[in-house]
């Protein structure tokens, strides 16, 4: 099981560790700490990766900070949400999206009940 801590900053040494090489199942919100609607949107992330009990790995991503991890997936919009299981970008959420938009998506990708 998950450790307690369910939604963490994303380094560019984690992202190739545990996002690309291990393939977990991520979900990753791009943002700068700046941004009202990604300091919004991160409250929302955060909450969302309490109440999902999957081992479903929850990131939050600072352009800023990490501009690799950005240029990576050419995220040029704040705030945007991937989706990636077994390594691949299922989905992909631009701008602020609200939380049952945000479950609903997480829902399907990763068939939760």
């Amino acid at each position: 099981m998950l450790n307690e801590q369910r939604y963490i900053n994303l380094s560019n040494d984690t992202f190739i560790k545990k996002v690309i090489a291990e393939k977990q199942p991520s979900v990753l919100l791009f943002g700068v700490s700046w941004s009202g609607n990604a300091e919004i949107m991160s409250n929302m992330m955060e909450r969302i990766s309490k109440e999902i009990t999957e081992e479903i790995y929850f990131y939050k991503v600072d352009i800023e900070k990490e501009p690799s991890i950005a240029a990576f997936f050419s995220i040029h919009k704040i705030p945007t949400i991937l989706i990636i299981k077994k390594g691949e970008v299922l989905a992909l959420l631009k701008g602020f999206s609200p939380a049952s938009k945000i479950r609903q998506k997480i829902s399907e990708i990763y068939d939760l009940k």
